[in-house]
């Protein structure tokens, strides 16, 4: 059995560096957490309120590498609404759903497909809602700026989400916007919080 001391003895000094493939990630995470699956239902992720207010809930930690705000983009954009639109809660194990913290680098490439595929569940939930209330064809229907279009009266999502749940399970081929429609992602815009870091006033 090779222990960590007997590699190193036979490494000698300097950095050990290991990669793991993208495809070993998601198993390593479920043995490091005991075996524990990350949620695959939409509220786990996503929770949109009465009013309308947008939350994105993950368990991941903002340490100043701006994930908050890649975190907001990602969801704003399978959402079809402005970034401010958003609201991040970050590391309350008491509301956040398990995700394995922040180790690694992992946040974007493993926590922002995911935030993208929780919100583009809601969003085609939130147009499955329109196209009941309304009566219309579901593929008549569009979810941009915080609303519906596409019946007599366009519906904002706080009047959808009204007594309504998201608690459904989100579809392994959830369709996301491609690149070359993003109109959030890939774009350049004030970092959330950034007076906050700035002035010493982040609460890390």
């Amino acid at each position: 059995m090779i222990t960590r001391r007997n590699l190193l003895k036979a490494l000698g000094g300097g950095i050990l560096v290991l990669a793991l493939s993208p495809e070993s990630i998601p198993a390593a995470m479920a043995q490091r957490g005991g075996g524990q699956a990350i949620s695959q239902q939409i509220s786990a992720w996503i929770h949109i309120s009465e009013t309308g207010a947008i939350t994105v809930f993950t368990g991941k930690v903002e340490v100043g590498q701006n994930a908050r705000t890649s975190i907001a983009q990602a969801a704003a954009e399978e959402l079809r609404v402005a970034p401010s639109a958003i609201t991040v809660v970050m590391g309350d194990t008491d509301l956040t759903p398990f995700d394995m913290g922040t180790f690694g680098s992992l946040t974007t490439p493993r926590m922002l497909p995911q935030i993208r595929k929780a919100a583009a569940a809601a969003r085609e939930a939130l147009l499955d809602i329109a196209a009941e209330k309304s009566g219309k064809s579901r593929n008549a229907l569009e979810a941009r700026d915080g609303k519906v279009f596409g019946s007599t009266q366009p519906m904002t999502y706080a009047e959808l989400a009204k007594g309504q749940s998201l608690d459904k399970t989100i579809s392994a081929d959830i369709a996301l916007t491609p690149p070359e429609k993003w109109t959030v992602m890939g774009k350049s815009i004030a970092k959330v919080d950034a007076a906050e870091f700035v002035t010493g006033k982040h609460l890390y």
